[in-house]
């Protein structure tokens, strides 16, 4: 048995120890992890995927997970509840199971195909935050990440997520597909991960061979770069952060690997 302490705030912040569960899970010989939420005072809109993510991994690979010290806050989250009844799960469910509007974020599970009403719900939901730049962007956003899971993963289910945390408006989504790095080195040629991450938004760079592509990251960096926000990139061994307020990159090998991509987005309000 395995006993992992989550971190104090579950979202897009550092992932070593979220990727090192993805880690054990497949690799558990005694097929059991402990979960401890002792320290997890908040759960990021971010956050709600990538457990998402957690529960598809843990029930492909049989893997039971115990939720120990779970606070009764966190309990109503449809998600969670699936969390802490995991071991009723002998094949995945629908990725729908999990999806949820409360008050500060929404989550949605998608199939194999593009999501067209999320966008809806989010400027319904978060109408009120948002200006009509802003929600404009965020679709825009939104679109070209959905459109590259869909397209580009082929991973069978995705999540997209959004919502507020403190002065901040939040928007991704996350696949447990063929990875970044995996689709570009069939056409290009990289010494790392970290090189193809930072690769992959650059005008023109595409896995498709019969037409350009390529613009769309692009264009997501140009968006973002117009709010001042923040976009975080994880796809197998790397990572890359771009904060467009401080012009800042941040760059690196991840300690766990990730066999997805996820993709977050961040804006000041």
């Amino acid at each position: 048995m395995t006993r992992i302490l989550l971190p104090s705030a579950i979202g897009d912040g550092r992932l070593d120890t979220l990727l090192r569960v993805f880690s054990e899970i497949r690799v558990s010989t005694t097929k059991r992890i402990d979960l401890d939420w002792t320290r997890v005072t908040e759960i990021l809109p971010a956050g709600y995927a990538i457990l998402a993510c957690l529960f598809d991994a843990a029930v492909e690979h049989s893997c039971r997970l115990e939720n120990v010290f779970l606070k009764k806050r966190f309990h109503k989250i449809p998600l969670i509840q699936n969390l802490m009844n995991i071991s009723q799960f002998k094949s995945l469910p629908r990725p729908g199971i999990h999806d949820s509007r409360v008050d500060d974020f929404i989550l949605s599970g998608g199939e194999t195909s593009l999501n067209m009403n999320f966008m809806d719900q989010v400027e319904a939901k978060f109408g009120n935050l948002l200006s009509e730049d802003l929600a404009f962007s965020c679709r825009l956003i939104f679109n070209e990440l959905m459109q590259n899971s869909v397209d580009h993963s082929t991973a069978e289910r995705y999540y997209a997520y959004a919502g507020s945390w403190k002065t901040e408006f939040h928007i991704g989504v996350l696949d447990m597909g063929i990875t970044i790095p995996a689709k570009l080195e069939q056409k290009y040629s990289c010494a790392n991960d970290v090189e193809y991450l930072m690769l992959c938004p650059e005008v023109g760079i595409s896995t498709r061979r019969q037409r350009l592509g390529g613009l769309g990251l692009s264009h997501t960096l140009d968006l973002l770069k117009g709010h001042q926000g923040r976009l975080i990139m994880v796809s197998r061994d790397a990572q890359m952060r771009r904060y467009f307020k401080r012009r800042h990159i941040v760059r690196g090998r991840l300690k766990h690997r990730l066999n997805g991509t996820w993709c977050f987005t961040r804006f000041p309000l």
